[in-house]
C-alpha cells in the first residue's frame, strides 16, 4: 500500500514538472508572434509614409505644372511675369543718361525679356536694354548725334501706363502678349501692342497713349 502512494506521489511530481516545462516552452512562442506583429505594424507605418511622400511629391509637382502652363511661354509673356513695370525702367535709363525721352520698348531678345528705352541729348543719342526680372543693364550704348529732334520727344507721365494699354489690347483681343513699343507717330503718342492670338495668329494693337483708347486693331 505503501508502494502504490510512493507510486502516486512520483506521477503527481512528474506531472507538475511537465506542465512546467510546457508552459515555459509556450512563451517563447508568444515572444515570436508579439515580434511578427511589430514588425508587420512598422512595415504598415513605412508603407503608409512612402504613400504620403508620393502624394505630396505628386500635388506638388501638379501645381507647378499648373502655375507653369498659364504663364509666359517661349515667345509671349504673362503681365504677371515682368517683376517691374514701364516707369521704373524710364526711371533707371534717366540715372544713367541726360537726355529726353524717344521710345520705350518691351521685347524679348536672346531669350530674355528687356525693356528697351533710347533717349537723346543735342549732341548724343542713348540705348539701354533692362532686365525686365531686376532692372539690370544687359546692354547700354551711347553715340554722338546731332540730329535733336523735338518732335519725337515725350514724357512717360503724358502716356497711360503700359500696364493699362497692354490690358486693354489682352482684352481686345483675347491674346497673349508677344510685346509693345510706345513712340510718337506723326505726332501722335501711341503704344503699339503685339498679340499673338489663340489660333496662333498675330495682331496689332494701335492703342492713343493720351487717353487709353484703342485706334485701330490690325490682324
Amino acid at each position: 500500500m505503501e508502494n502504490r502512494y510512493k507510486l502516486a506521489s512520483v506521477l503527481m511530481s512528474a506531472s507538475l514538472v511537465m506542465a512546467a516545462c510546457g508552459g515555459a516552452d509556450e512563451n517563447p512562442d508568444s515572444a515570436d508572434v508579439d515580434e511578427v506583429v511589430e514588425e508587420n505594424e512598422e512595415f504598415t507605418s513605412t508603407e503608409e509614409s512612402a504613400e504620403e511622400s508620393t502624394e505630396e511629391s505628386t500635388e506638388e509637382s501638379t501645381e507647378e505644372s499648373s502655375g507653369q502652363s498659364s504663364g509666359s511661354t517661349g515667345d509671349t509673356i504673362a503681365p504677371e511675369d515682368i517683376n517691374h513695370d514701364a516707369e521704373e525702367a524710364v526711371d533707371a535709363a534717366s540715372e544713367n543718361f541726360d537726355g529726353e525721352l524717344v521710345e520705350v520698348e518691351l521685347d524679348d531678345e536672346d531669350n530674355q525679356w528687356i525693356y528697351k528705352v533710347d533717349m537723346e541729348s543735342e549732341s548724343e543719342e542713348y540705348e539701354v536694354k533692362l532686365s525686365v526680372d531686376d532692372l539690370s543693364v544687359v546692354e547700354e550704348q551711347t553715340e554722338s548725334d546731332d540730329d535733336f529732334d523735338t518732335d519725337e520727344h515725350f514724357s512717360y507721365g503724358d502716356a497711360v501706363p503700359a500696364e493699362e494699354a497692354v490690358q486693354t489690347a489682352m482684352d481686345e483681343t483675347n491674346g497673349e502678349l508677344e510685346g509693345w513699343t510706345l513712340d510718337r507717330d506723326d505726332g501722335q503718342l501711341q503704344y503699339e501692342v503685339d498679340m499673338k492670338n489663340g489660333d496662333n495668329g498675330d495682331s496689332d494693337v494701335t492703342i492713343n497713349a493720351e487717353n487709353g483708347e484703342i485706334v485701330e486693331t490690325d490682324d
